[in-house]
């Protein structure tokens, strides 16, 4: 995007329904009203500014249904799309439930931008590098071995901000990959039009909407829809190109981070905890040589922060 087309984005007010000329319609079920109107918002201005600034006009119609992050209003919300007939179908921001089999049923492709990968299934392109309960399996192992209160379901994984809830001692947060250049070209458009910074929900619509313009441009040229699918996952976004379904995991797919204070561990405890900051706290390299018999080498998390070669946890072990 170059800074010509920052005079026309400006002026923008930019609706949930864009009027388009007749034609194709891609659905959004979008976390609007809960937990975070703020976080729809932006997920939807990043949408909207992707389609708008798309140069393969006319563009096309955008139809947005509130999930309210409930698997039940995001079902009713694919349901409505079905029924109004959308090319394709872009979520999972906060909530899957049945929506991709749904979706598959009824012959919608589906763009999803959950932090977990569902089961592999035909028709949906995915952009987690996660495994569905993957992190669920670490956290409860962590709390297991290290006695630290570890949690893996806190609201990082909806917006992406890592940060320790209250009454935890660690999170585990899911990362993403983030084409900084691309950011950097984005961003001051992004700002002209909404008054407001880039940010990573702006960033995470507007990389969905990049994949369904890929797909609608496919389809335009006269491609099948499965073959449509398959050319749009190779679309260069913002957040990178969608993985491929046997990618294996990157090592860095998750964040731990840890509060500021951590409470005082028992001599058990403080080697496990040992034993992970030296694997995944040290600045390790897949071909390096950093214990690679380390039970937690292979797991697919870093440590928040942890730079350098000094891998001791003793700032990390003080009473509260």
């Amino acid at each position: 995007m170059t800074r010509a087309v920052l005079p026309a984005v400006a002026g923008l007010l930019i609706a949930p329904h864009t009027q388009a000329a007749p034609g194709m319609k891609i659905g959004a079920i979008v976390p609007d009203s809960w937990p975070d109107a703020t976080r729809g918002e932006e997920i939807r201005n990043g949408m909207q500014l992707a389609l708008k600034t798309w140069p393969g006009q006319p563009a096309p119609m955008l139809i947005v249904k509130d999930s309210a992050c409930d698997p039940k209003r995001a079902a009713a919300a694919a349901q409505a799309l079905v029924d109004a007939k959308v090319d394709v179908v872009m979520g999972g921001w906060c909530v899957l439930g049945v929506v991709p089999r749904m979706l598959k049923d009824a012959g919608v492709p589906f763009i999803s931008g959950n932090a977990e990968r569902v089961a592999a299934t035909e028709g949906s392109l995915q952009f987690a590098r996660l495994p569905v309960n993957v992190s669920d399996g670490i956290a409860a192992r962590l709390r297991a071995e290290t006695g630290l209160r570890v949690t893996a379901s806190s609201t990082c994984w909806m917006d992406f901000e890592q940060r320790v809830p209250d009454k935890y001692d660690a999170a585990l947060c899911p990362t993403l990959s983030i084409d900084k250049s691309r950011w950097d070209d984005v961003a001051p458009t992004y700002a002209a039009a909404y008054r407001k910074p880039f940010s990573v929900s702006a960033a995470r619509g507007y990389a969905a909407m990049q994949v369904a313009l890929a797909y609608i441009k496919q389809v335009r040229a006269g491609a099948k829809p499965a073959v449509a699918l398959r050319e749009a996952q190779a679309a260069d976004t913002i957040l990178g190109r969608i993985p491929a379904r046997d990618a294996p995991t990157p090592e860095d797919a998750m964040r731990l981070i840890f509060a500021a204070k951590l409470p005082k561990l028992s001599a058990r405890e403080s080697r496990a905890l040992d034993q992970v900051m030296k694997a995944k706290g040290c600045g390790c390299t897949a071909g390096g040589d950093c214990l690679p018999e380390n039970p937690w080498r292979a797991q697919p998390f870093v440590v928040q922060g942890a730079k350098g070669s000094d891998c001791s946890p003793l700032k990390l072990t003080s009473q509260r």
